[in-house]
């Protein structure tokens, strides 16, 4: 592992002094950053000092939403020491609605307050608080509030604690931490050179697996130097690794498919290498004439580059209305290096969309995607899902004579739950007013139904906030059509 920045990091997070209590460490995407961070609270958990790991994950969003985090912090704090549990349960108790209350309010009742109770809490030495890919905490929109508290409160923090942010540097991100005096500012640079080793190592454990597997009386396969070879084309990115890994090792034919990746150049940058593996990665399915299987293709990744959540195949499917004949499978299984299916269908990893969301990158047509347009399809897939047939009154058949308990109830199918859950999150990432026609519509005839759906899901505290946003999103929306008929 990069032993330097480790070190760095690790003599930073050990001082219970100075005044840059958090440091901010930033890089590409696919340069190792969850691998150091995880070594990083590993470390400190053996020591008995990690206060909190926090790890944000787009594909789990509602896991995953900023209005948690606080609390989420507040509760890990309360588990690594029963002293300040106690403190953080005292606070609860005095402001009962505080999960309602702002973040701020939220950071100083539950964070700042407690803490101040007990300094002999230092008496051990620093408590290490991290937080891995923050950019995947909401979007832009829902984090603006939790970025003020990490970026600006942080410092009112005592300066034993030490907060450590993980993120790419995304512009929102950027802005919020890069003025601010007690954040340490760490650029995760990369190259050919910098953890080239670990690479190396990684790709030659899983080259010998595959030898083992599909090449066993090849056991010099394939070769010392092809795998360094393929540690240089890296150009220090783990994603670059895993994802050829992937697509040798899921290939009928290894063999061939290492030889596609040989056979091109290096590429001097890493960004570039990222690309040209994709690329390569989407050529090989051979099946891009075919218009059928181009309108297939582009149907179902719609839906999977915005996915809120991991979904089952059959789920999608039905989200989708796919008849049996056209069922997704089959493109995602052709697409198995970046797209895993099991336990449930998500992306490897997020620069997949990032590069398919990029017309310059991706460099075809055929493979762009607008992010806001896909938004605008799981939107109406999910307005539709629900409006036909997917809510009603008394959707469970629940009556008064049976108590309610989750297991007693018909169970609402998986495409429904996600309509519910996360329609309002795909509207307000629209760019446009087209659909609050369709939205005074549905909420007239369904807003009951969805309260009840939401209830019965166990979700009723997000309606308010979930209804709030859609609020906001629709006087923007209606307010820039107003703007725009007026220049017309």
């Amino acid at each position: 592992m990069r032993q330097h920045i480790l070190s760095n990091i690790v003599n930073w997070a050990a001082e219970s002094s100075g005044d840059q209590n958090v440091l901010w460490l930033h890089g590409l995407t696919g340069s190792g950053k969850s691998t150091i961070c995880i070594t990083i609270t590993s470390f400190f958990r053996d020591l008995g000092r990690l206060g909190s790991y926090i790890f944000f994950n787009r594909d789990h969003a509602e896991r995953s939403h900023p209005s948690k985090v606080i609390r989420t912090l507040a509760y890990k704090l309360g588990m690594f020491d029963p002293r300040l549990g106690a403190a953080i349960s005292t606070a609860i108790e005095g402001y009962p609605s505080i999960k309602d209350a702002a973040l701020s309010v939220q950071f100083t009742k539950l964070i700042i307050e407690p803490l101040a109770l007990l300094p002999d809490l230092q008496t051990g030495g620093s408590i290490l608080v991290a937080f891995d890919a923050l950019d995947e905490c909401g979007d832009p929109e829902q984090r603006r509030t939790l970025l003020k508290v990490l970026g600006k409160e942080s410092s009112r923090l005592p300066s034993f604690i030490r907060v450590l942010l993980i993120s790419r540097p995304v512009t929102d991100i950027t802005v919020a931490l890069q003025d601010q005096q007690h954040v340490l500012s760490r650029d995760l640079e990369i190259s050919s050179d910098v953890g080239s080793g670990d690479i190396v190592a990684y790709i030659g454990h899983h080259m010998r697996k595959i030898q083992r597997e599909k090449f066993p009386r090849q056991p010099d396969w394939p070769g010392d130097g092809v795998i360094q070879n393929l540690g240089q084309r890296s150009c220090g990115l783990f994603i670059w690794a895993s994802t050829v890994v992937r697509f040798i090792s899921k290939s009928f034919n290894p063999d061939k498919q290492l030889a596609i990746i040989l056979q091109g150049e290096t590429s001097p940058k890493a960004q570039l290498a990222l690309d040209r593996l994709y690329v390569v990665s989407l050529e090989t399915v051979n099946a891009w004439d075919d218009d059928d299987f181009v309108e297939h293709f582009r149907s179902v990744l719609e839906v999977v580059l915005v996915l809120q959540n991991p979904l089952a195949i059959s789920t999608l499917d039905q989200l989708l209305g796919l008849p049996e004949g056209q069922r997704s499978g089959r493109t995602v299984s052709m697409l198995a290096c970046v797209i895993a299916d099991e336990p449930l269908l998500h992306l490897l990893h997020p620069s997949f969309a990032d590069f398919l969301f990029s017309r310059e990158r991706c460099g075809r047509e055929i493979w762009y995607f607008d992010a806001a347009a896909c938004h605008l399809h799981v939107a109406k897939i999910c307005l539709d899902r629900l409006t036909n047939g997917g809510l009603k009154r008394n959707i469970c058949d629940l009556t008064l004579s049976i108590p309610w308990a989750g297991e007693q109830i018909e169970r609402i199918p998986d495409d429904v739950s996600y309509a519910c859950i996360f329609w309002i999150h795909h509207v307000c990432l629209i760019n446009s007013d087209s659909l609050v026609g369709p939205l005074e519509a549905f909420l007239t005839a369904h807003l009951l139904h969805w309260f009840e759906a939401m209830s019965i899901l166990r979700r009723s505290r997000d309606t308010i906030i979930l209804l709030d946003r859609l609020k906001r999103w629709i006087m923007v929306s209606l307010s820039k059509s107003t703007l725009d008929h007026r220049a017309d």
